[in-house]
C-alpha cells in the first residue's frame, strides 16, 4: 500500500448549495445535519466524511505506523486509521457506498471489497460499512471517525452503548445525517448537545457544547428546479404533519403520535400562569392521576378544571423505584403526594387499579384515592378531543405547564 495523496479540492466538480458549504467549512469534532428529504444531506455527508479523513491524514494521525508483515496472507491487517459508515440496515448502506464512490478518487483506492463491505485506501486506511440493525455487532473497535446516515432511525444503543466508546479510544469525530423521527433519543442525546435551530425544541434545552455543531435545512433549500416543483406539489397536497416532518424536517411532528393535535406553541403555557390561575381561584376542581410504576417511573399528574371545561395540567411527579410508603421518610409516594395535595388542594387521586393494596395504603394514610376505570382506546379518544382548537374561541380544552418536561415528552412520543 502506498501513501494517500492530499492535494484535493472538496468542491471540485460539485455545485453545493449554501447550507452544504456551511457544513464543509465547519471544523467542529461532531457535525449533525438534520434535513428535509432530498435536501442533499447524504451527498454532503459523504464529502464531509472523506474530507475529515483527509484532514486526519494531513495531521499525520496514526503515525508512527508499522505496516504488518506477510500482508498478502493476512485476511485483514490492522489499519493505520479506521472509519465506519453506519446505516440502519445493510441495504440502506448502499446509499453511503454510492455517495462515497462518487467522492473518493479511484487512484486513492487500494481495494473495494463489496462482499465484505469495506474499502482500503492507500496508506493502510480502512473504511467499513456497518449496519446498526443489531447494535451488539458494533462492539470492540477503536475508531478514528464515523458517519451515521439516517441516524434517527437507529436504536439508542448504537451510539450510547457502542460507537461513543469506540470514538473515545482515539478521540474520533462523527458526522450525522438524518431526517427527524420525533423527539427520540437522537434529539435528546445528540441534537441537544449543539445549538438551537428552527427544527424545534426549546432554546433552554440546548447544551451549546463547542464540540457539537447542528446544521438544519429543509427540502426547499436544495435549489434543483425539478426537485422544487415536486416539493411544492407535495406541500400543496400532503397532510401538514407529513410536510412538516419530511420536508421541513421538524422534530416536533411525529411518526405514530397518538395525540396528533398536540402543538407546543398552543398547548404549553408558562408555569407562572398556572400558579396565578390557582391563586385567583380560576380552577373549580383539582384531581390527580396516579400510575404506580417502579422500574418504569411512577407518575402523579395534577389536573385542574376551569368552569368552562378547560383542563390544565399544572404539576407532576415522575420518579422511578420509589416506595409507596416509608414511615418518617419524605422520599416515598405517600409523603410526596401529600405535599402535592396540600399545595393544590387535590380532591381525589385516580389510581392504577392493578395494585389495590396501594390504594388501600393511600386511604389509610389520609389520601383520597379510587381505582380508575381504564379503557385505553376510549381514554385516548377522550383526551385527544381536548387538544383540538375550538373554532368559536381559538382555544383548546387542555393546557400543560411548561416546566413539566417529562409530560411534554410523553405526549410527543406516545405510541
Amino acid at each position: 500500500m502506498t501513501n494517500l495523496a492530499l492535494d484535493l479540492d472538496p468542491f471540485e466538480g460539485w455545485t453545493p448549495h449554501p447550507k452544504q458549504i456551511e457544513v464543509m467549512e465547519c471544523d467542529v469534532r461532531n457535525v449533525v445535519m438534520n434535513c428535509g428529504r432530498r435536501g442533499g444531506k447524504t451527498n454532503v455527508g459523504a464529502r464531509k466524511f472523506f474530507d475529515n479523513i483527509l484532514a486526519d491524514v494531513e495531521a499525520e494521525k496514526g503515525l508512527p505506523y508499522k505496516p504488518p508483515r506477510n500482508l498478502k496472507v493476512m485476511k485483514k491487517p490492522k489499519p493505520r486509521l479506521e472509519y465506519w459508515c453506519v446505516s440502519p440496515t445493510y441495504s440502506m448502506s448502499e446509499i453511503q457506498q454510492e455517495e462515497l464512490g462518487a467522492v473518493i478518487p479511484e487512484e486513492m483506492i487500494e481495494s473495494w471489497d463489496l462482499s465484505k463491505n469495506r474499502v482500503w485506501l492507500k496508506g493502510y486506511i480502512l473504511i467499513q460499512f456497518k449496519s446498526a440493525d443489531n447494535p451488539k455487532t458494533l462492539v470492540g473497535k477503536g475508531l478514528d471517525g464515523v458517519w451515521l446516515d439516517e441516524a434517527s432511525k437507529m436504536k439508542e444503543q448504537t451510539w450510547s452503548g457502542y460507537l461513543s466508546y469506540a470514538l473515545a479510544d482515539k478521540g474520533g469525530w462523527s458526522v450525522w445525517t438524518t431526517t427527524p423521527e420525533g423527539m427520540n433519543w437522537f434529539y435528546h442525546d445528540i441534537v441537544l448537545n449543539g445549538q438551537h435551530t428552527q427544527a424545534g425544541g426549546q432554546l433552554d434545552e440546548y447544551r451549546n457544547d463547542p464540540e457539537w455543531c447542528n446544521f438544519y435545512w429543509t427540502s426547499k433549500d436544495n435549489p434543483l428546479p425539478e426537485l422544487q416543483k415536486n416539493i411544492q406539489r407535495m406541500i400543496e397536497t400532503m397532510p401538514k404533519r407529513y410536510v412538516d416532518r419530511e420536508i421541513f424536517a421538524r422534530f416536533d411532528v411525529f411518526f405514530g403520535q397518538v395525540y396528533e393535535e398536540f402543538d407546543r406553541s398552543i398547548h404549553v403555557v408558562p408555569r407562572a400562569l398556572c400558579e396565578q390561575k390557582f391563586k385567583d381561584r380560576h380552577f373549580v376542581h383539582i384531581e390527580a392521576g396516579k400510575d404506580w410504576g417502579f422500574t418504569n417511573p411512577g407518575v402523579t399528574l395534577v389536573g385542574a378544571m376551569t368552569a368552562n371545561g378547560e383542563l390544565w395540567i399544572v404539576d407532576a411527579i415522575y420518579k422511578a423505584q420509589m416506595e409507596i410508603l416509608v414511615p418518617g421518610d419524605s422520599n416515598c409516594w405517600v409523603a410526596q403526594d401529600k405535599e402535592l395535595m396540600k399545595k393544590w388542594k387535590i380532591k381525589m387521586f385516580w389510581c392504577d387499579s392493578e395494585d389495590a393494596s396501594n390504594i388501600k395504603t393511600y386511604l389509610t394514610n389520609g389520601l383520597p384515592a379510587k381505582a380508575a376505570q381504564k379503557h385505553l382506546k376510549e381514554g385516548i379518544r377522550a383526551v385527544s378531543t381536548l387538544f383540538k382548537v375550538k373554532s368559536d374561541n381559538g382555544r383548546p380544552n387542555i393546557f400543560i405547564s411548561d416546566h413539566l418536561k417529562e409530560v411534554i415528552q410523553e405526549l410527543t412520543n406516545y405510541r
